[in-house]
């Protein structure tokens, strides 16, 4: 009788083992398998993440740059006292605007004029004159006064090839001031060193 009582505690003893652990390996597969559909999740939602996110950039980038080719290709449209309606085209108006538009330049004083190839459009504070081969450049103050005195782009100098600049040091010092370059020489505005400016034309 004892000994039928020891072999059935040793056989219930032996199936709680084998129940526990299998209890314990299939709470070690579902935790596994809890690990496994976190990070499936985690790796989804990043990539639904990431991919909203280039696509916002892609679609940033495009409004951009529809924009920027809307600014740079358009001409632009001016109602300018005296004068009327004024159509600056798009290297003018993209000029102007780098120039600092009204604020700086001022409306326009008349109407577009033709030279050659290219176009003048007189401004109350300045010109600015394009041509397919040199882009549109501002002169203005008394480098345009000089220039046109030499018959602007249809005279000996063509058309400007850059904007103002000023040279080294500054007005202020001695064969300091401003030059213009164009197709065919330079215009310079220089302080003579007595603080009164004197212009130089040297051709190319």
């Amino acid at each position: 009788m004892d000994q039928k009582l020891m072999k059935r505690a040793g056989a219930l003893a032996a199936a709680f083992a084998i129940t526990g652990a299998a209890a314990i390996a299939c709470s070690e597969e579902s935790k596994d398998q809890t690990r496994d559909a976190l990070s499936s999740a985690t790796s989804a939602a990043s990539s639904a993440y990431d991919a909203g996110t280039s696509k916002a950039k892609e679609g940033a980038s495009s409004a951009s740059s529809a924009v920027s080719s809307a600014i740079e290709g358009a001409p632009s449209t001016m109602n300018a006292p005296g004068v009327g309606e004024v159509v600056l085209d798009a290297p003018i108006a993209e000029e102007y605007a780098d120039a600092g538009g009204e604020a700086k330049l001022g409306p326009p004083t008349a109407q577009p004029q033709k030279v050659g190839d290219g176009t003048v459009q007189a401004f109350a504070n300045g010109t600015i004159f394009s041509s397919p081969s040199t882009g549109a450049h501002v002169v203005q103050g008394e480098i345009l006064r000089v220039y046109n005195a030499n018959g602007g782009p249809a005279g000996k100098l063509g058309f400007p090839t850059g904007d103002e600049d000023e040279t080294g040091g500054g007005p202020d010092v001695a064969n300091g001031g401003w030059i213009t370059e164009f197709q065919h020489g330079t215009i310079s505005w220089l302080n003579k060193g007595d603080g009164t400016f004197a212009e130089t034309i040297t051709p190319k």
